[in-house]
């Protein structure tokens, strides 16, 4: 079914929203990911995102727009979270982008871990990496993320491809091999 007729679906049938909103979990999560980079935060706001999808739900006028409809809630969501964010209190909390951890090297070591990761991704372009973060951690098929990104699933399958070379390339043999380390 497509995001226009699931929406249309869930506006006429409340009980239809929870195939709606499992399909646009890992689309929102992904955008949040990308854009909050710290994996607890972005939990919590994708599910307040999806709140919201639920609640405005009867208030979407055309349902072929829920795609850019969802993509706004998403970063609103985002610019909310950066808004409301307390820096001094994220500083105190032992907080290492979204892992935490008890002795100080392996803090330091996560957060080392993490980084590298933000920077590989962020050298990929805005597509590809929603791809990636939509099929790694949303576990989402092709057809699906096809469907979110507006793309062929042969595109995604390049995309997703590509993407995993690209961080391959950028990432150090010890990121993905903890012996070499």
């Amino acid at each position: 079914m497509s995001w226009p007729d699931l929406a249309r679906q869930a506006q006429r049938d409340p009980a239809a929203v929870e195939p709606l909103l499992c399909r646009a979990r890992p689309f929102v999560h992904a955008l949040i990911v990308d854009r909050v980079r710290q994996p607890e935060a972005a939990e919590d706001l994708t599910q307040e995102a999806l709140a919201d999808l639920a609640e405005g739900l009867p208030r979407l006028r055309d349902a072929e727009a829920v795609l850019p409809w969802l993509r706004q809630i998403a970063l609103n969501r985002c610019r909310m979270y950066w808004r409301r964010r307390d820096l001094q209190f994220e500083q105190l909390d032992d907080h290492a982008g979204g892992l935490r951890a008890h002795d100080a090297y392996t803090v330091t070591a996560q957060r080392e871990r993490w980084r590298q990761l933000r920077r590989a991704l962020d050298e990929l372009s805005e597509p590809s990496r929603l791809a990636l973060l939509m099929h790694v951690l949303g576990d989402t098929p092709y057809r699906e993320i096809a469907a979110a990104l507006g793309e062929t699933e042969v595109a995604v399958r390049v995309r997703v491809h590509r993407a995993r070379q690209r961080l391959r390339q950028l990432l150090p043999p010890s990121f993905y091999d903890p012996e070499a380390r």
